[in-house]
């Protein structure tokens, strides 16, 4: 299979209201699979509640179609009344086996700290043609299992609450157990020895450092945070709370 184009700029004109009647489907073509099918598209329709919902659907190696519900916010008017959409909105999307070329070899870096403000290693990120691998190198951390995550806000102000809630820009859900879940924040948990140690290295191909719906540099950027106790894996993180965090910034 050649390899699909890696971004695409997808223009949605006026798509759907909350009284829309019929489903009504845009598609675009960002690559193939050597049979000339479109690699993805987007498709505005009418949820059984009523409401108007938009999807990305990514086409699979199988040709099947993966699919994932965009924030509706990135569609709404902040101006219009409620359940009328955008005259026209704008989103990248990363598609296919690979990422934008110029974004491979891009590093980031998070330097954690404890509530106290005490250092607690750091964490690097580095741009593959997939994804990315994260490399975590952590110290004074509690022996045992703890949540690992990347959040939704590159902020640790005090309690670190300020970092919101685990980063998942296509509103995928929690959980690499759960049948709808496993966002991009869904990293795995990660173990601290007796000495406060914990080394890990993690890969994911569900998000990125260069441009695209899953970058980790979006308008309030993204930062990690480690729990107190393990991730469930399940429908609710439930890993207790938050014992570092680090703003993630780009080298």
């Amino acid at each position: 299979m050649s390899q699909l184009t890696t971004r695409a700029r997808l223009i949605i004109a006026v798509v759907a209201t909350a009284s829309i009647a019929a489903a009504l489907t845009a598609m675009i073509t960002a690559g193939d699979s050597g049979d000339g099918a479109s690699a993805v598209r987007i498709q505005a329709r009418q949820t059984d509640s009523g409401a108007a919902e938009v999807a990305l659907q990514i086409r699979n190696a199988d040709h099947s179609w993966g699919e994932r519900i965009l924030p509706s916010e990135r569609f709404l008017a902040a101006d219009s009344e409620p359940g009328h959409w955008r005259s026209s909105t704008a989103i990248d999307v990363q598609t296919g086996d690979g990422v934008d070329p110029a974004a491979v070899g891009l590093t980031a870096t998070a330097m954690l700290s404890s509530a106290e403000g005490e250092p607690m290693g750091e964490v690097t990120i580095i741009q593959g043609p997939r994804g990315l691998l994260i490399q975590a190198r952590l110290t004074g951390v509690p022996e045992g299992w703890h949540g690992f995550h990347i959040h939704e806000t590159g902020s640790c102000a005090p309690d670190f609450s300020a970092a919101g809630g685990h980063y998942d820009p296509t509103g995928i859900g929690h959980g690499v157990l759960h049948e709808g879940g496993h966002h991009p924040g869904d990293t795995v948990n990660i173990y601290a020895h007796t000495d406060g140690v914990a080394n890990a290295d993690q890969y994911t191909v569900d998000a990125t450092l260069g441009a695209g719906v899953t970058t980790l540099f979006d308008h309030d950027g993204s930062a990690i945070i480690v729990h107190e106790g393990p991730d469930s894996y399940g429908e609710a993180p439930g890993a207790g709370a938050r014992i570092a965090c680090g703003v993630i910034s780009l080298n």
